[in-house]
C-alpha cells in the first residue's frame, strides 16, 4: 500500500514539475484548469440559472446606480449579464469540444485508411481540396436554406469544412516522416507498416499534430461564434457566446461590457490553448536536444 502511495505521489510530483517547467506551461495549464473548474462550478457550486429576473437595464457595479450584486449589470430583460456570460461561455466550450472531438476522431480514421490504402489517396485528396475551397459561411447558408438552421446542422457544417484541412495537414506530416532515412531502414528490416506508424511516425509528428489540434480548436470556436452571431443555429435552449453577442449588440452605446466581455472570454480561451501548445513544444525540444 505504501509503495502505491509513493508511486502516485511521485507521478503527481512529475506532473507538477512538467507544468512548472516553463512560463508557457504555467499560463496554459493553470488557465485551462481554471476554465474547467469554472464550467463545473457554474452548475454544481454557483448554481447559476437564467430564470431569476432582476431590475432591467442596470449599469455595471462600478458606475452610478450600479448594483454590487450584478457586476456587469443587467440586460433589457432583467437577466444578470455576468451569469448569462458564464452560461453562454460554457455552452460554447461544450459545443466546440464536441465538434473538435468528432473531427479528430473521423480524421484519425481517414488518415489511417489513407496511409494503408495508397489507391484511395489521390481521389480523397482531390475531394478534400474541393471542400477546402468552399468558405464555411457559404456552406452554412446553403445548409440553413436546404436542410435546417439548427445548431446540430451548423456543427456538422463546421466539422465538414475543417475536417479536410485537418486530415490534409496531418497526412502531409505523416508522409514526410515516411520518406525519412530511418523509416526506410525500418522498412528494409521488415518491420510492419502498422508498427512503423504507431511506434515511430506518430511520436515524431506529435508536436506538429498538437499544433494542428490547437489550430482546429481555435478555428471551430471562432467559426461557431461568428455563425451564431450572424443568426445561424438559433434553436439553442441556452445561448452560446455568439448568440449572446448578437443579443447585446444593440446595447453597446448604453453598456458595452456585455459585448466586450463575450469577445474577451473567447480570446482568453484561445490564448490559454496556444500557451499550452508553446509550453509542450519547449519541453519536447529540450528532450530532443538532450
Amino acid at each position: 500500500m505504501n509503495n502505491k502511495i509513493r508511486a502516485i505521489s511521485k507521478y503527481l510530483l512529475n506532473i507538477k514539475n512538467i507544468i512548472n517547467s516553463n512560463i508557457y506551461m504555467i499560463i496554459g495549464c493553470y488557465g485551462i484548469l481554471a476554465i474547467i473548474v469554472l464550467c463545473l462550478a457554474i452548475k454544481w457550486v454557483l448554481h447559476i440559472e437564467l430564470d431569476p429576473i432582476f431590475t432591467p437595464g442596470l449599469p455595471p457595479a462600478w458606475q452610478n446606480n450600479g448594483d454590487i450584486n450584478h457586476i456587469l449589470g443587467t440586460d433589457s430583460l432583467g437577466h444578470d449579464i455576468f451569469n448569462y456570460l458564464l452560461i453562454s461561455y460554457k455552452t460554447t466550450l461544450v459545443l466546440t469540444v464536441r465538434a473538435t472531438f468528432y473531427v479528430v476522431t473521423i480524421g484519425a480514421i481517414v488518415n489511417y485508411l489513407l496511409f494503408l490504402m495508397p489507391l484511395l489517396r489521390v481521389f480523397v485528396v482531390i475531394v478534400f481540396r474541393l471542400i477546402i475551397a468552399i468558405p464555411p459561411l457559404l456552406s452554412t447558408i446553403v445548409v440553413a436554406i436546404v436542410w435546417s438552421n439548427s445548431i446540430h446542422s451548423i456543427l456538422i457544417t463546421i466539422g465538414i469544412c475543417y475536417l479536410p484541412r485537418f486530415v490534409h495537414n496531418v497526412h502531409n506530416q505523416i508522409m514526410q516522416e515516411w520518406q525519412k532515412t530511418y523509416i526506410i531502414a525500418h522498412r528494409l528490416d521488415g518491420l510492419s507498416t502498422q508498427k512503423i506508424l504507431i511506434f515511430y511516425i506518430l511520436p515524431n509528428i506529435f508536436p506538429a499534430y498538437l499544433t494542428e489540434l490547437v489550430g482546429l480548436f481555435s478555428n471551430i470556436i471562432l467559426a461557431l461564434t461568428i455563425l451564431t452571431f450572424l443568426g445561424f443555429g438559433n434553436n439553442l435552449v441556452t445561448p452560446d457566446i455568439g448568440m449572446r453577442m448578437y443579443q447585446t449588440f444593440s446595447l453597446i452605446k448604453i453598456n458595452y461590457w456585455p459585448f466586450l466581455s463575450s469577445g474577451l472570454v473567447i480570446i482568453l480561451s484561445i490564448f490559454f490553448i496556444h500557451m499550452l501548445n508553446f509550453g509542450v513544444h519547449m519541453i519536447l525540444t529540450k528532450q530532443v536536444e538532450n
